[in-house]
């Protein structure tokens, strides 16, 4: 019998592929590069959802802070037998009319009250309960400066605080 050294060639070729140790590795190796690129992407996901929620407290805190400057800077005489460090309570003109405005931090959680009707938060997460600090200018007695200073922990890192602060004079304060 005679054999064609080209068919015999052939055929030898056409039994080419891939190993099993080469499967193995080349399956490994995409294994890997998966985890990598799964891992990183959760990394981004949550960098970019603590970005958020970050933004989110300090944006939420700076319109309390603004609103409560606005009208502390307006007050007539802060009320100091029902302020404290956690407290303040202040007499300030409200769409030209003398009202009553009661802010109290409870529980990681600051209220606003205006005269005797109820408390609404305007801002929870808080880290710290006291936040109000009092100074006095002669001649007038009582509070001149208001200091507040709001401390919030983010949702998602607790772990984190956030401060903002902010000191106000009493511009319309008599006696």
């Amino acid at each position: 019998m005679r054999f064609n050294k080209r068919h015999t060639h052939q055929s030898v070729e056409s039994q080419k592929g891939f190993s099993l140790i080469e499967l193995l590795i080349t399956v490994s190796l995409l294994l890997v590069i998966g985890v990598v690129v799964v891992q990183t992407l959760d990394s981004v996901t949550r960098s970019q959802a603590y970005q958020a929620d970050r933004t989110a407290s300090l944006d939420s805190m700076r319109i309390v802070l603004n609103n409560m400057t606005k009208e502390l800077r307006q007050a007539t005489a802060v009320d100091e037998s029902n302020s404290s460090e956690s407290a303040v309570s202040f007499s300030t003109y409200v769409h030209g009319e003398l009202r009553n405005i009661t802010y109290t931090a409870t529980n990681g959680t600051l209220t606003r009250r205006l005269d005797t009707g109820v408390a609404i938060p305007v801002q929870a997460g808080l880290a710290n309960d006291s936040i109000f600090t009092y100074q006095s200018a002669p001649p007038v007695p009582g509070a001149q400066w208001v200091q507040i200073m709001l401390q919030v922990k983010p949702k998602r890192d607790p772990e984190t605080v956030l401060v903002l602060d902010s000191e106000v004079n009493l511009r319309n304060r008599v006696q």
